[in-house]
């Protein structure tokens, strides 16, 4: 069988290489596989039908799940292309590739499901899908490993399934994945998982005026965007707090506005160094939907971020968002929304929002690599952008809290907040969540409260 596709089906390609743990069986899932190019062993095309059966007794959102099809590519550039025969856009799937160090495979293709595939109940056996991987020049598919030439379907368990967001050979839910001959997990992918440079800060620090803090961060004290006309843009609007009642300590940017640009203050912190580009990027950290003082109004549009950046001058200008907006506004009416957006100078913008509240605190883990950007919040994937995007120099770590728009009817003063507990970047290294909670979980155990080993 010979699919043809449709160019709108053609899934953008991104290097993710993610981590983790089981969290389930190793035989939850059985994959048959059928080859519907069983003829052309030696072309430049790799057409595999996958279906997945469910061997447990519940019911398993595929969006828990993944595939992953193992191969070489011979020197070649993979383009994958999936036409799921449930979902005739593709809507339910995105595919992603990554590189690893295993016996019959240095890349592999992971098949994710959206929310948008549904379920898979006890027993049932999902419907076709047809993943395609181009190559544009002949290959030899047989030293492959997940590579068979049955013509129908039958059981097979060189093409597994994973975890979500787990490590190319971990997170075993069906199948067997090939060996590891490089050693670790098998994640390569611009450092694979070994990190030799990273940056840490608990800001454990007393305050903004520590050297120590000075050293590293800078605060913003100029006029100018992003944010309402004629606002102010003040370093005491950064200050160091207790987190409650214990002694960890969090770097706390405060908002304020009266209802006037000029009884506006906003506020930014911006490391020192513009050395950050490739590798993984991570903050826990705390939107607040409630105002720190004052009403909290709806009229008042603001901004709780965490982002990298480069200069917005530069022609090189890059630029990664975690952007929150508790009290809507970009087209979201007063709905809280969150936009994840990815900036280049000559190529624009990509952005996704989330629809949701996101009071209260999160672990925002950024991949940023030469094949993309894939923003994760507490270890879920949300947005996944392409290589057009990737940033071509260093860039900084940054944190703001600023307003799009104000309620000019109301002159009670209000103050919006937003808090980081720890900032981490590994450099050449795409991280999982759960490696990034495992790297501060151990800094903190050693009293490591600031690291930096990025040249």
């Amino acid at each position: 069988m010979k699919t043809i596709w449709k160019p709108s089906l053609l899934a953008l390609l991104s290097l993710v290489v993610p981590a983790g743990e089981s969290l389930a069986g190793t035989a939850d899932f059985t994959v048959q596989y059928q080859n519907y190019n069983a003829a052309g062993p030696n072309d430049d095309i790799v057409e595999a039908g996958i279906q997945l059966r469910n061997n447990t007794a519940a019911s398993i959102p595929l969006s828990s799940v993944v595939v992953r099809y193992w191969f070489t590519n011979n020197g070649r550039t993979p383009s994958p292309a999936c036409w799921w025969w449930k979902t005739a856009d593709c809507a339910g799937i995105t595919l992603t590739s990554g590189s690893v160090s295993a016996t019959g495979a240095d890349q592999y293709v992971e098949v994710r499901f959206t929310s948008a595939a549904g379920s898979l109940a006890p027993g049932e056996t999902s419907v076709p899908i047809d993943l395609g991987i181009t190559f544009g020049a002949s290959v030899n598919e047989t030293d492959d490993y997940s590579y068979g030439n049955q013509t129908s379907f039958a059981n097979w368990s060189k093409i597994t399934v994973h975890d979500a967001g787990s490590a190319p050979l971990s997170g075993l839910r069906g199948g067997t994945p090939p060996s590891a001959s490089g050693g670790g997990d098998g994640g390569g992918g611009d450092g694979g998982g070994t990190v030799s440079a990273e940056f840490f800060d608990d800001f454990s620090y007393t305050s903004t005026a520590d050297a120590g803090f000075q050293s590293w961060w800078q605060l913003r004290n100029y006029a100018g965007g992003p944010g309402v006309s004629g606002a102010q843009w003040l370093p005491s609007n950064a200050s160091l707090v207790n987190d409650g009642t214990t002694s960890n300590r969090l770097l706390r940017l405060r908002g304020s506005t009266n209802g006037t640009a000029s009884g506006t203050t906003q506020v930014e912190v911006l490391s020192k160094a513009q050395k950050f580009r490739y590798g993984t990027y991570a903050s826990r950290f705390r939107f607040n939907d409630a105002t720190l003082s004052g009403p909290r109004l709806f009229g008042d549009k603001y901004v709780e971020t965490f982002f990298t950046i480069t200069p917005y001058s530069s022609p090189n200008y890059s630029e990664q968002d975690y952007e929150y907006l508790p009290n809507g506004g970009w087209g979201q009416g007063n709905t809280s929304t969150m936009f994840l957006t990815s900036w280049d100078r000559n190529k624009g913008s990509r952005s996704n929002q989330v629809s949701a509240s996101h009071a209260g605190w999160h672990t925002l883990v950024l991949h940023v690599s030469p094949s993309g950007i894939v923003y994760y919040i507490d270890g879920v994937q949300r947005a996944s952008h392409g290589p057009e995007y990737a940033p071509t120099i260093g860039q900084y770590i940054a944190y703001q809290l600023w307003f799009i728009e104000l309620d000019t009817s109301n002159n009670t003063s209000r103050t919006y907040y937003e808090d980081a507990d720890w900032v981490y970047f590994a450099k050449d290294v795409l991280l999982s969540p759960n490696q990034v909670e495992a790297k501060v979980s151990g800094f903190r155990s050693a009293a490591v409260t600031r690291k930096d080993t990025v040249p």
